[in-house]
């Protein structure tokens, strides 16, 4: 039975997946907005507008940077539609007539195919989106704006009736669990918010240090090569190259010494970013393994596309919260002696030792009456700061 409700449930979350995917998105940005909020509620501005306050900030800023940006970006990405394929056909013939067999066969065979692709994008709209066309739905002008606006309410919502919520999960909950569901509760959204907090401010600083870089170096279309290597950072492990790839390739139809020039800037770039920017950024967020990271993304691509590679790094970091809360449990319940192991109900608090209940040994001392008295005002792993951790909206 167990077995059916499971296969059920996993056929209806494959048919959803639209709106999976959506509120995942949705908790996701709500909880990395959650500390601005909060703050403006200290400040005694009520909470549904703290939110509206933080919308609007975020959506002016990102209004001045398109103005800001948009000029040179258009500008440049006009130059380079009618430009690059020329440079890069020049590029293709001298590979093509090398006599390194790697250049003459698959490397200007990728070229052939990067100049069809900037003459007529078009091409590349045919490949097929992993997922469903339900998730592809994403990534039309017109889904992608019904999808923002729905982040944005369902987002609010949340962040309103978080605290009722989390009061219901914990009443509803066991006395022995309660604890370690607040606990959890906390972790999760500590390592979510965190991520995506550190990973863009990780797109910015590359963002804007790649373009400072290319320009420096007279890269053509380097407005274009930073903007690129800025949003490809937020895709872990295989961002970073993915950003680099263009710059080279752009930097060798200006001659092979600009292309060493700009492989040895982007290796001493992610050199800089794995040994100060994300130790420092990222400190305390998710803290998954590049294996668990490469898995994640394998995985979320395959069930929901681009989307699903967004997602993957806070979900995994999810379940490694809880995985390790339920590790942690089983260890205290064999330190304390228990001879069954909880299962996989695992949020229960600290385990006691068996044979030890407060106040009912000194109650066997004391003709039967309990001399702690506040055993019956409240229940082990219950405390008022695990039911309203949250102050109610």
């Amino acid at each position: 039975m167990s077995l059916l409700l499971v296969l059920a449930v996993g056929y209806l979350l494959i048919q959803i997946q639209f709106v999976l995917v959506l509120v995942l998105l949705s908790l996701v940005f709500a909880t990395a907005i959650q500390r601005p909020v909060d703050a403006l509620e200290r400040r005694h501005i009520p909470r549904p507008l703290a939110i509206l306050l933080v919308y609007a900030m975020l959506i002016a800023a990102i209004t001045v940077l398109f103005m800001v940006l948009s000029p040179a970006v258009r500008e440049q990405a006009v130059m380079f539609r009618e430009q690059a394929p020329e440079s890069l056909e020049e590029l293709r013939q001298a590979w093509r007539a090398s006599g390194n067999a790697l250049l003459s066969g698959v490397g200007q065979q990728m070229l052939g195919r990067g100049i069809a692709f900037i003459e007529n994008p078009s091409v590349g709209a045919s490949i097929p989106v992993p997922g469903g066309a339900a998730v592809g739905l994403l990534t039309g002008l017109g889904g992608g704006i019904i999808g923002l606006v729905t982040l944005l309410i369902i987002s609010f919502y949340y962040l309103m009736e978080k605290a009722w919520l989390r009061r219901v999960v914990l009443s509803n909950a066991s006395a022995e669990t309660r604890i370690r569901v607040s606990k959890t509760w906390d972790e999760v959204e500590q390592k979510v918010g965190d991520w995506l907090r550190g990973q863009l401010t990780l797109v910015l600083i590359i963002g804007v240090t790649a373009t400072i870089g290319y320009a420096a170096m007279g890269i053509r279309f380097w407005p274009l090569l930073g903007l690129w290597a800025g949003v490809t950072e937020i895709i872990p492990i295989l961002g970073p190259w993915l950003g680099g790839i263009p710059a080279v390739i752009i930097a060798l139809t200006q001659g092979w010494e600009k292309a060493l020039l700009v492989v040895g800037f982007i290796l001493i770039l992610q050199m800089t970013e794995n040994a100060i920017l994300v130790p420092r950024v990222m400190r305390g967020a998710v803290g998954l393994s590049p294996l668990a990271v490469f898995l994640a993304i394998l995985a979320g691509t395959e069930f929901a596309g681009v989307a699903g590679a967004l997602l993957a790094i806070p979900v995994a970091a999810a379940i490694q919260v809880l995985l390790s809360q339920y590790t942690e449990a089983r260890r205290e319940a064999k330190l304390a002696g228990l001879s069954s192991l909880p299962g996989w109900r695992w949020m229960r608090g600290s385990v006691a030792p068996p044979g030890f209940t407060p106040g009912v040994t000194a109650a066997a001392g004391n003709g039967g009456r309990s001399t702690a008295p506040e055993a019956e005002v409240s229940s082990p792993g219950v405390s008022q700061e695990s039911l309203g951790r949250e102050k109610a909206p």
